[in-house]
């Protein structure tokens, strides 16, 4: 993507592109407004000028964050029902889990600095080969 098109959203296009009518064939939200640029064969810059309204917002993502939250009722209840103790993992994700119900905006952004290292000074050497997805030191 050229350097004009940062921060433009990079949408597939189903068929020919039309200059007279660009986003025809887009497999993109029902937003109000796009600007559209073609970038490269079969690829438009896409640029929101409008936001959806909230229904237009949950006409299209309401099932899939509901297919989200399901699955994660049933992580929480597989957790649940082994034995064993929970580790900071769990608690870290129960915490990110009550932003989601708060009043705060933002919540995306909670959600990821509950799990997330708050540090700032780095550690001499590395503890495990890979990340686990949580703070250790979440309380």
């Amino acid at each position: 993507m050229d350097e004009q098109h940062i921060g433009h959203r990079l949408i597939q296009i189903t068929g020919p592109f039309s200059e007279s009518n660009p986003c025809c064939h887009l497999q993109a939200g029902a937003v109000s407004s796009l600007h559209c640029y073609r970038i490269k064969s079969g690829y438009v810059a896409v640029k929101d000028t409008k936001f959806m309204t909230r229904q237009q917002t949950l006409d299209l993502y309401f099932m899939d964050a509901r297919c989200k939250l399901i699955d994660l009722a049933a992580f929480i209840d597989r957790v649940e029902r082994s034995p064993g103790e929970e580790d900071f993992r769990m608690k870290a994700f129960r915490q990110a889990l009550t932003e989601l119900s708060s009043g705060n905006t933002e919540k995306a952004k909670r959600v990821l600095l509950a799990l997330s290292d708050p540090t700032t000074e780095p550690i001499p050497a590395a503890t495990t080969k890979a990340a686990c997805g949580a703070w250790p030191g979440t309380k």
